[in-house]
């Protein structure tokens, strides 16, 4: 299992559709997911530290969680894809014991955010094609990438 981090949010230019992109905390991988409008809003807010004059969806529910007692989001783990589909899970603990729940990656993540939770990705979703090992790209493409990557804020994010 690799650790990851949100690096960005991009929204691609033709098709319109926010892709997420995780990389590895070593720095090896890029994982892109598409994931929705609102929780492309949701995450991009709380990695931009953007606040809400009223608690949204996932504010209420991190609230919530904090102020039930004793539960903690232990960690995020993205398992799964097929069909071009991420399959999730949030780990919740209580007193030591851990209950799993299955959810989209971009719920988990921008819930997980909120509470500073840890996210893992398994080693089969790295397995994929679309995935990016860093080393494989072109130094030309790799320019181009990084240049997506650091821009998006001012370029390619528009809700």
């Amino acid at each position: 299992m690799y650790e990851v981090k949100v690096k960005c949010i991009i929204r691609e230019p033709l098709t319109k559709r926010y892709v997420l992109i995780l990389e590895s905390i070593d720095g090896t991988y890029y994982i892109p997911i598409t994931i929705g409008m609102f929780e492309a809003e949701a995450i991009y807010t709380e990695i931009s530290d953007i606040k809400s004059p009223r608690p949204l969806t996932y504010d209420f529910f991190s609230l919530i969680l904090e102020n039930i007692g004793d539960v903690t989001v232990d960690r995020i783990i993205i398992y799964d894809k097929s069909d071009d589909v991420f399959k999730a899970k949030i780990v919740l603990n209580k007193n030591g014991i851990k209950k799993e729940i299955d959810c989209r990656p971009s719920d988990a993540i921008a819930l997980g955010l909120r509470l500073k939770s840890s996210i893992f990705v398994e080693d089969v979703i790295l397995k994929d094609k679309k995935c990016i090992k860093k080393d494989c790209i072109k130094k030309s493409d790799k320019m181009i990438l990084e240049h997506i990557i650091t821009d998006q804020a001012t370029t390619y994010w528009n809700v």
